[in-house]
């Protein structure tokens, strides 16, 4: 009997050599510089509407069914791990009703970033030495919390090992805090691979995420809480992304009074450049103390400084939204170039 596993590779091999055949070759031949494929989820569903029900209910499962349709129909034979990645899903949540019922199902949600880790190592395979025999085990890792180590040696039975943390396998991961300007909720978002950047993932910036609801255990708490493992995102336009920065500075705070619209203008207009970079375009004013923890330093021009909506959001990404002084001469030795 067909499995359904192998019966989803099969119609993805159709699918990919229907309606992405460029795509998949193209890919291929500059991985792994190149490693994941965007995927039109519309296309999915008119080509095959059960394999795109399936994907909203079993992603993991289907999401791996893909890939390893392209491994099977790779001329090139690199065995390659290619990423595969939707858009356009038509399974669209608001993030304050993503609840218990959405465990596990692939959605998509409109948030605002409002907090951003830097990149991280995260192990995918572990290769472990017997203490026994010097054998060599590798060791698929799928525990975000604990390294799982061999059982057994199947050479001399030992049950001792060590990680060999230098030729063990490795992905890059990050985390991010999203909001919503409707609801006060947070969301932790998990991003891996060829999604994580140093740079690209500013504070306030609104996008649409698509990927898989998921929870995870505290282990102080014992309480479980959701986290979002993210598929694809996809950003605003730049005018779109501006009128969201607005709103989202204002959501911090009463930021629309007479007294902080001057304050903003005197700012903006006293320093004619943005002072971390130069540029003339998309000005912020910056709270060198920070809105919120200096209440009586809000509307004060001297507590403020002109920045471009970009050095303003990679400041917040890296520093947090407690502002000071002292983070704020970190940022501009490490970022300036005025």
């Amino acid at each position: 009997m067909i499995s359904k596993t192998q019966t989803s590779i099969s119609k993805f091999e159709e699918f990919f050599a229907t309606s992405y055949k460029d795509d998949v070759f193209e890919i291929l031949e500059e991985y792994p510089d190149k490693r994941s494929l965007l995927v039109d989820y519309q296309s999915l569903e008119m080509f095959d509407p059960d394999l795109a029900d399936l994907l909203i209910d079993k992603p993991e499962e289907v999401i791996e069914a893909a890939k390893m349709a392209i491994k099977n129909i790779d001329p090139l034979v690199k065995d390659a791990d290619i990423n595969i990645r939707f858009e356009n899903l038509s399974n669209i949540i608001r993030l304050q009703d993503l609840n218990s019922k959405y465990i596990g199902s692939f959605v998509s949600y409109e948030g605002i970033i409002e907090e951003v880790n830097e990149p991280s190592p995260r192990i995918e395979t572990g290769v472990f030495e017997c203490r026994g025999c010097m054998r060599l085990h590798e060791v698929e890792q799928t525990s975000a919390n604990h390294i799982i180590e061999p059982t057994l040696c199947s050479e001399c039975g030992g049950r001792s090992f060590r990680l060999l943390q230098e030729e063990s396998k490795y992905v890059n991961t990050q985390l991010i805090v999203t909001g919503n300007k409707d609801t006060s909720r947070k969301l932790q978002v998990i991003f891996d691979d060829d999604l994580t950047s140093w740079d690209d993932y500013n504070i306030g910036q609104f996008i649409i995420f698509t990927g898989t609801l998921k929870t995870f255990r505290e282990e102080k708490s014992g309480k479980f809480k959701f986290y979002f493992y993210c598929n694809h995102i996809e950003r605003l336009s730049e005018e779109e992304y501006s009128e969201d920065i607005e709103e989202t500075e204002k959501g911090y705070g009463d930021r629309d009074t007479p007294e902080y619209n001057a304050w903003r203008f005197e700012v903006i207009h006293r320093d004619k450049v943005c002072q971390c970079c130069g540029s003339k375009k998309y000005p912020v004013a910056h709270h060198i103390f920070g809105y919120e923890h200096y209440p009586k330093h809000r509307v004060d021009p001297n507590n403020g400084i002109r920045l471009c909506k970009w050095c303003h959001g990679k400041y917040h990404s890296h520093y947090g939204m407690n502002a000071n002084p002292k983070t704020f001469a970190k940022f501009i030795k490490r970022f300036g170039t005025r």
